[in-house]
């Protein structure tokens, strides 16, 4: 096979001119594509990376705020205000009376022909009364025997009506507490 060429030299030169044009045009378009791309990729890098920042700095200052307003402990106050609160503790548990004992042990002091239909311990006055109904004369003497013998009562006061019936008997008691031998119970 033979190949001919009819294109002159001139022709032939303006040919190759026109390659190397054609080969420089892609290379820059895609130099421009990729140019492009990049400054896309860098400018919503930038973007995220402001919001980023912005998110930082209100939490920088948002702490340095925190900071500011946040007092030096005292340590010396600290202490006192503890001491004081247990002493406060303190002050409540010596003036507590276990109610709930001394109300299980009044209990046993009743006889089964008692129904107590009041109860009044006052702790300030250190009194008491009971209101009830007796079914006999013997269960009431019972019952102001009972509590003349404990150690939480004294003083048990009976009005001379409660002995005037024999049967069917409503009562009144009242007496001083002992709270100094009832401390001893706790």
């Amino acid at each position: 096979m033979i190949i001919l060429n009819f294109i002159s030299p001139t022709q032939k030169e303006a040919n190759r001119f026109q390659k190397g044009y054609s080969l420089v045009k892609k290379i820059m378009l895609i130099f421009t594509v990729v140019l492009i791309i990049s400054v896309g990729v860098l400018a919503a890098t930038q973007i995220l990376l402001q919001d980023k920042l912005e998110d930082i700095t209100k939490a920088t200052e948002a702490q340095k705020q925190y900071t500011v307003e946040e007092k030096p402990i005292d340590l010396e106050q600290t202490i006192k205000d503890f001491n004081r609160l247990l002493s406060n503790i303190n002050t409540i548990q010596s003036e507590y009376t276990p109610w709930s004992k001394i109300f299980i042990e009044t209990s046993s002091f009743v006889p089964d022909g008692i129904q107590i239909s009041s109860l009044m311990m006052h702790k300030a006055s250190a009194e008491f009364k009971f209101v009830g109904n007796a079914n006999t004369r013997d269960d009431l003497l019972l019952l102001k025997k009972n509590l003349e013998e404990s150690d939480i009562f004294t003083d048990i006061q009976s009005p001379i009506s409660n002995l005037l019936s024999k049967e069917n008997i409503n009562f009144e008691l009242s007496g001083k507490l002992k709270f100094e031998t009832n401390s001893k119970t706790n």
